[in-house]
Protein backbone atom coordinates (compact mmCIF):
# COMPACT_ATOMS: atom_id res chain seq x y z
CA UNK A 1 0.00 0.00 0.00
CA UNK A 2 1.40 3.44 -1.11
CA UNK A 3 1.70 6.28 1.57
CA UNK A 4 -1.68 8.07 0.59
CA UNK A 5 -3.51 5.09 0.51
CA UNK A 6 -2.71 4.47 4.02
CA UNK A 7 -3.23 7.93 5.40
CA UNK A 8 -7.05 7.76 3.43
CA UNK A 9 -7.57 4.47 4.67
CA UNK A 10 -6.41 5.48 8.48
CA UNK A 11 -8.65 8.36 8.28
CA UNK A 12 -11.59 6.90 7.18
CA UNK A 13 -11.46 4.01 9.70
CA UNK A 14 -10.82 7.00 12.57
CA UNK A 15 -14.01 8.50 11.16
CA UNK A 16 -15.79 5.47 11.47
CA UNK A 17 -14.98 4.20 15.16
CA UNK A 18 -15.81 8.11 15.99
CA UNK A 19 -18.91 7.30 14.57
CA UNK A 20 -19.55 3.77 15.89
CA UNK A 21 -18.10 5.26 19.42
CA UNK A 22 -20.84 8.22 18.94
CA UNK A 23 -23.73 5.62 18.85
CA UNK A 24 -22.58 3.50 21.06
CA UNK A 25 -22.62 6.71 23.94
CA UNK A 26 -26.14 7.53 22.60
CA UNK A 27 -25.15 10.89 21.13
CA UNK A 28 -25.57 9.95 17.46
CA UNK A 29 -27.60 7.19 16.29
CA UNK A 30 -26.58 6.07 13.66
CA UNK A 31 -28.07 2.76 11.92
CA UNK A 32 -25.71 1.10 9.95
CA UNK A 33 -28.69 -1.37 8.01
CA UNK A 34 -30.31 1.30 6.53
CA UNK A 35 -33.44 0.55 3.95
CA UNK A 36 -32.19 -1.07 1.04
CA UNK A 37 -28.55 -1.59 2.49
CA UNK A 38 -28.10 -4.80 0.71
CA UNK A 39 -28.35 -2.84 -3.25
CA UNK A 40 -25.32 -1.63 -1.85
CA UNK A 41 -23.83 -4.87 -2.98
CA UNK A 42 -24.93 -4.17 -6.64
CA UNK A 43 -24.19 -0.35 -6.76
CA UNK A 44 -20.49 -0.38 -5.10
CA UNK A 45 -19.25 -2.85 -7.39
CA UNK A 46 -20.56 -1.62 -10.10
CA UNK A 47 -19.14 1.69 -9.68
CA UNK A 48 -16.12 0.28 -9.40
CA UNK A 49 -15.65 -1.31 -11.90
CA UNK A 50 -16.71 1.50 -14.11
CA UNK A 51 -13.50 3.40 -12.44
CA UNK A 52 -11.28 0.69 -13.27
CA UNK A 53 -12.78 -0.44 -16.55
CA UNK A 54 -14.92 2.36 -17.95
CA UNK A 55 -18.15 1.99 -19.05
CA UNK A 56 -19.86 -1.51 -20.25
CA UNK A 57 -22.74 -2.22 -20.40
CA UNK A 58 -22.30 -5.02 -17.58
CA UNK A 59 -21.41 -2.32 -15.33
CA UNK A 60 -24.00 0.07 -16.06
CA UNK A 61 -26.87 -2.97 -15.93
CA UNK A 62 -25.62 -3.52 -12.82
CA UNK A 63 -25.44 -0.15 -11.36
CA UNK A 64 -29.27 0.58 -13.13
CA UNK A 65 -30.50 -2.74 -11.22
CA UNK A 66 -29.06 -1.49 -7.99
CA UNK A 67 -30.56 1.72 -8.19
CA UNK A 68 -33.64 0.52 -9.24
CA UNK A 69 -33.81 -1.65 -6.01
CA UNK A 70 -32.65 0.87 -3.95
CA UNK A 71 -35.12 3.19 -5.31
CA UNK A 72 -38.13 0.79 -4.20
CA UNK A 73 -36.80 -0.66 -0.96
CA UNK A 74 -36.70 3.61 0.00
CA UNK A 75 -40.78 3.62 -1.15
CA UNK A 76 -40.42 5.30 -4.53
CA UNK A 77 -42.84 3.46 -6.78
CA UNK A 78 -40.54 3.55 -10.61
CA UNK A 79 -41.73 0.05 -11.85
CA UNK A 80 -44.02 1.84 -14.49
CA UNK A 81 -41.26 4.40 -16.17
CA UNK A 82 -38.80 1.20 -16.49
CA UNK A 83 -39.73 0.35 -20.28
CA UNK A 84 -39.54 3.67 -20.61
CA UNK A 85 -36.61 4.85 -19.88
CA UNK A 86 -34.81 1.69 -21.46
CA UNK A 87 -36.41 2.47 -24.77
CA UNK A 88 -34.79 6.02 -24.28
CA UNK A 89 -31.71 5.12 -23.03
CA UNK A 90 -31.18 2.50 -25.83
CA UNK A 91 -32.20 5.42 -28.80
CA UNK A 92 -29.80 7.83 -26.83
CA UNK A 93 -27.15 4.57 -27.40
CA UNK A 94 -27.94 4.27 -30.87
CA UNK A 95 -27.66 8.09 -31.74
CA UNK A 96 -24.51 8.48 -30.28
CA UNK A 97 -22.84 4.91 -31.19
CA UNK A 98 -19.66 5.62 -33.80
CA UNK A 99 -19.95 3.30 -36.15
Amino acid sequence: MQGNQKRFLGILLIVFGVIFLLDRLGILPVNVFFQGWWTLLLILPAIYSMTKQGVTAGNSILLAIGVFFFLDENGWNIKGFVIPSILIIFGIALLIRRS
